[in-house]
């Protein structure tokens, strides 16, 4: 029978197992369709699409206007969406083979864990922090913070969830009564 600790365990390989598909369908969409999303992330360091109201006259020295600089930075970004992917989703699936088992759960947490640091690093700091304020994509036509912004908060909040123990009830501490 299913008890409460099972059910959250059930829960959280789920989450993860799905935070992993999503990061990986982002990087082999980005490979797939790679023209689309290069163009993104080239206008971005080329600083050249801004909005008619930006000014950033000291601000705009930032610019990268090199293609082999904006290949290397696209394939970061789909290695790391990549790598994200595999660890969340192997984190996933260890969390969902360890429901009865707490020591393979761990492993699986772990996993998870690191999975959503190299997200967070991808979207939050590579997108929101580099692309958002570096290069000011604020006042860019190709603008994609708010969806940095969504992944970024889901995935730090599937984190805390993920880390947090399973039972906070005593007769349920070893995670296979009640």
């Amino acid at each position: 029978m299913l008890n409460m600790t099972m059910a959250t365990r059930l829960s959280k390989g789920m989450l993860a197992s799905a935070v992993g598909i999503m990061c990986l369908l982002v990087s082999i969409d980005n490979m797939i369709d790679f023209n689309s999303n290069y163009q993104f992330v080239q206008h971005v360091l080329s600083m050249d699409t801004m909005k008619p109201f930006f000014h950033g006259g000291p601000l705009l020295e930032r610019a990268i206007t090199n293609p082999t600089y904006h290949l290397i930075g696209y394939w970061m970004i789909i290695i790391g969406e990549g790598l994200s992917g595999l660890l969340a989703l192997a984190g996933g699936l260890c969390m969902l083979l360890g429901i009865s088992n707490g020591e393979r759960f761990l492993k699986g947490k772990v996993l998870y864990i690191l999975g959503g640091t190299i997200a967070l690093m991808v979207w939050y700091f590579g997108f929101a922090v580099i692309g958002g304020e570096w290069f000011s994509m604020w006042a860019n036509k190709w603008n994609g913070q708010s969806k940095a912004y969504t992944f970024a908060i889901f995935i730090l909040i599937s984190m805390a969830y993920v880390h947090l123990a399973e039972s906070s009830s005593p007769s349920d501490h070893n995670g296979l009564r009640n």
